[in-house]
């Protein structure tokens, strides 16, 4: 890690025996240019406990002063967690997964996290909820039509910067994952070039808002596919997203 501080920008964890699919340097490229102006510390690509993880790495020195503050057989991958809270990132940013462990692979016996497995959601659920938006409609499209599961979609005219559509769910909800798909199928047209996800809690009385939002992420070519992680001490439920 010493070695690579003048090397370049970012840094990525990459260990033995893991599968990598096609075009993950792209897929990671994309997600860095679509968090360059925001705060993070470690953005994750795989659910394995060390490969995946890129780092900037302005973040080494810091990092490496920090493992060798512990023994030698003091699992890397608890160290990163913590390290990941020192500096202010409460949450784990798991974007979509390009490493994958081989057939053989064996995670270490004394390791304290094993090798999670790819949670399988199945088919969305959407809970009841409406939305609201301050963008133009385009012919007889309705905001809700971004949100119901089928073939209809929400059309709008030149989004400009601080334009918002937002779910007001009808009651709280624990929330595992978020996906957001903007643009058509075909060639992968109009697709909006910027826009973030932010999360939000304590619906306002008589109104179509929340009292604070969290940033879940940043759109990554028009679209979102992202894990919603909680503290473990915490049972907070979303109103709005």
């Amino acid at each position: 890690m010493n070695f690579a501080l003048n090397l370049s920008e970012y840094f990525l964890m990459i260990e033995d025996h893991v599968h990598c699919t096609p075009k993950f340097i792209s897929v990671i490229y994309w997600a860095l240019s679509a968090w360059r102006e925001r705060p993070w510390v470690i953005l994750e690509f795989s659910s394995l406990s060390f490969s995946g993880k890129v780092l900037h790495t302005s973040d080494l020195s810091r990092l490496t002063t920090l493992l060798l503050l512990f023994p030698k057989d003091t699992p890397t991958h608890m160290l990163l967690s913590e390290f990941r809270l020192l500096l202010a990132q409460h949450v784990s940013i798991r974007l979509r997964s390009v490493f994958h462990p081989m057939g053989h692979y064996a995670a270490p016996e004394a390791t304290c996290f094993p090798v999670e497995k790819e949670m399988v959601f199945g088919e969305p659920d959407n809970p009841t909820a409406n939305v609201f938006t301050d963008m133009k409609t385009i012919s007889d499209a309705i905001p809700q039509y971004a949100y119901v599961l089928n073939q209809e979609c929400y059309f709008t005219l030149e989004p400009l910067r601080g334009n918002y559509l937002t779910v007001i769910l009808e009651r709280p909800q624990k929330v595992i994952r978020i996906e957001v798909l903007t643009g058509s199928h075909q060639q992968g047209l109009y697709q909006l070039e910027q826009g973030q996800v932010e999360l939000g809690y304590d619906l306002l009385a008589h109104s179509e808002d929340c009292a604070r939002y969290a940033l879940l992420g940043p759109l990554v070519e028009g679209n979102l596919d992202q894990k919603v992680f909680y503290e473990e001490d915490t049972m907070e439920q979303l109103s709005c997203i």
